[in-house]
Formats: structure tokens, C-alpha cells, sequence
């Protein structure tokens, strides 16, 4: 059997904890190489290989690490915008019932969008500049048949000013906005039909500091208004600190390590971890100066033709023989926290708080 068919026991849907919202679990994502006018399949990008994690409801949960690690495409297999290769996705839905959304045909799926909805990263691209305010927020509504004309026209008004916006703009256009604005039409939008999960993919690293922040702010009011959990993508460590509850480091397709925020800032456990939070930058120049700096050497590997071992080894200051041969397993340790590497109770890493 194929490598990319291969398919394994999973538990049931009913197993899923009673504090858990969403659950991935072995979550694969592999995409076909293709080659010669026949299109023959020689071979795969394991975009995401064996990623399991639980996000608690309402609760940030945190994704960082480089470009090409994979962040966004968990959230578009959570959303089922992408089909899997292997795994199992389970949703709590409203009614508290479990739901493995991987069984899921595309038109059963269509109700369970209701309660699962994306902020995507850019604001310009992710609006269609000929619809209005009340054509793009109220779109959502209209496809689900969710309430009359004025039905929508009132929502939409009421959105508006939950993100900070004037109803009277109802009727105005994306160009005549800043790229911040467009970002909580954005917002709006996401909330239309009240979901319970939002996955926000890189919703902030397109805006100004400053923006960004009170976007960031935004958000974090409306988590606690509308009782809503979050999948929050970032390469901003910093950001990632201030909202996150829960963070996942990724590399290569697979979750490296798993803490509380506050923990892993103070301590981490996995080498590429550290070597992410070294690249942080310091607040104050003058403080702090004998904190260590470890640089991270080279590129990301080729999802096609990963790394044996450690997929992280070819870039790791503390490899040693092992890491080259043998794949270390995603284990849980102390403080509710996992990590993937041989070595982690025997290292000393640096964090940005220490």
C-alpha cells in the first residue's frame, strides 16, 4: 500500500474529553508529485505528517514556526478546505454532541461551517472589492439562509460596531478602508453566524504595530463576549506570548513541542524552540545582556525528501548520532507538556524571560 494510503485504528468520537472543542489526532496531509504528460505520482510533500493536538473551549491556542512548517495547512485540514490523506478530526458541536468531521461529505460539512469560520491573513486579497460592507458580512448568512433582507441588514449594522466600525458604512466599499479596518471587516464576517471556533491565519502580520495591536485587543474582547476558541497562526513569537494560552512549535509538518505559554516562554524544551525565541528581540538593549543566542543554521528541509531521524537534527546545535537514525515520538512530560526530541530532560535551553 502507498505510503500516502496508509491508514491506522483511531479512537471514537465519543473518547474526546468534555473540556476539548476541537481534536486532531495523527492528522496527514500529503500532496501528490506529479511528472511526465501522463501526471504518474512519483511521489509526496508530507505537508503535515502525525499531528495530534486538543484546543480547549475558549482557549487561544498558539501555532508558530517558519514558513513552510505547516501552520496554515492545519488549520485548513480543521476546516476541511483541504481533504486528508489520513487521521481524524473531531468537533464538538453546539449541541455538545461529537462530530468526526473527516467522515464528512462536502455538503454535511456546509452546516458545520456555521460553527467553524477563518480570518485569513490578508485583508486587501481576502475581500472581494465589488461587494459592500453588507454584501461581504452578510454573504454568510445568505448562503446558510440565515434570516430576511432586513434580518441581515440588521446584523450586519450590529457587526459593524462590534469591531469597532460605523453601521453607516454599511454601504461602502473595501477600498475606501485601511488595511486595519479591512482586517475587522474580516472579523465581522467570521462572526456572521456565531461560531464557536475561529481559525485566524496570520490575521495580523500584514498591519502596523500598532494596528495590529488593537486588533490583537479586539479579538481578545470578543473571546470573552462571545465565549469563542481560538487557533491563533503566527511566526510573531511576541504576539503569540501576549494572546496565546497554549502554544505548538511546528517544523517539517510536525508539532516539535506543546506547553502552556507562560512555560514555554520560561523554559523551553525542544533546541528549535529556543532557536526561534532567540531571534525575539529584546525590549530593553541595555538589560538582559548575557542571555544566550543560538543560532539556527540553514533552511528548512524538503517536505518531499525529509530528514531520517529527527527531521530537525541537520540544524541542531545539540544533535547527537541518535538524532540522525532514530525518529523521536511526541511525548508528554511534566506540566501537561509534549516535546519531540531525544534529549529534552538532559538540556538546559534559554527562553526569552530568563
Amino acid at each position: 500500500m502507498p505510503e500516502a494510503a496508509m491508514s491506522h485504528s483511531t479512537p471514537q468520537a465519543g473518547e474526546m474529553p468534555e473540556d476539548v472543542l476541537i481534536s486532531v489526532r495523527r492528522l496527514k496531509k500529503y500532496f501528490p508529485i506529479q511528472a511526465g504528460w501522463m501526471k504518474k505520482t512519483v511521489g509526496h510533500i508530507k505537508a503535515i505528517d502525525d499531528v495530534s493536538l486538543d484546543i480547549r473551549k475558549g482557549e487561544t491556542f498558539g501555532l508558530v514556526g517558519e514558513s513552510g512548517s505547516g501552520k496554515s495547512t492545519v488549520a485548513r485540514l480543521m476546516l476541511r478546505a483541504y481533504d486528508l490523506t489520513d487521521g481524524q478530526i473531531l468537533f464538538r458541536g453546539g449541541n455538545g454532541e461529537v462530530i468526526d468531521l473527516s467522515d464528512l461529505t462536502d455538503r454535511q460539512m456546509r452546516t458545520m461551517r456555521r460553527e467553524m469560520q477563518m480570518i485569513f491573513q490578508d485583508p486587501y486579497s481576502s475581500l472581494n472589492p465589488r461587494m459592500t460592507l453588507l454584501q461581504l458580512v452578510g454573504e454568510p448568512m445568505l448562503i446558510h439562509g440565515v434570516g430576511s433582507q432586513g434580518e441581515i441588514r440588521d446584523r450586519v449594522a450590529e457587526l459593524l460596531q462590534v469591531v469597532g466600525l460605523r453601521p453607516e458604512y454599511i454601504n461602502r466599499y473595501p477600498h475606501a478602508f485601511s488595511g486595519g479596518q479591512r482586517q475587522r471587516i474580516g472579523i465581522a464576517r467570521a462572526l456572521a453566524l456565531n461560531p464557536s471556533f475561529i481559525a485566524a491565519d496570520e490575521a495580523v502580520s500584514a498591519l502596523d504595530v500598532s494596528v495590529a495591536a488593537q486588533n490583537i485587543n479586539l479579538m481578545q474582547d470578543l473571546q470573552e463576549k462571545f465565549g469563542l476558541t481560538y487557533l491563533f497562526i503566527t511566526h510573531d513569537l511576541g504576539m503569540v506570548e501576549h494572546i496565546s494560552d497554549r502554544v505548538g512549535v511546528m517544523y517539517l509538518g510536525r508539532l516539535m513541542e506543546t506547553a502552556p505559554t507562560d512555560q514555554l516562554f520560561a523554559k523551553p524544551l525542544h533546541p528549535y524552540t529556543e532557536a526561534l525565541m532567540a531571534a525575539v528581540p529584546q525590549p530593553d538593549p541595555r538589560g538582559n545582556r548575557t542571555r544566550k543566542r543560538v543560532p539556527l543554521k540553514g533552511e528548512i528541509a524538503n517536505a518531499a525528501n525529509p530528514p531520517k531521524g529527527c527531521t530537525f537534527h541537520p540544524r541542531c546545535p545539540y544533535a547527537q548520532p541518535v538524532c540522525g537514525t532514530d525518529e523521536p515520538a511526541l511525548r508528554a512530560v511534566a506540566g501537561g507538556r509534549q516535546v519531540r526530541c531525544h534529549f529534552a530532560e538532559e538540556l538546559t535551553l534559554t527562553g526569552v524571560t530568563t
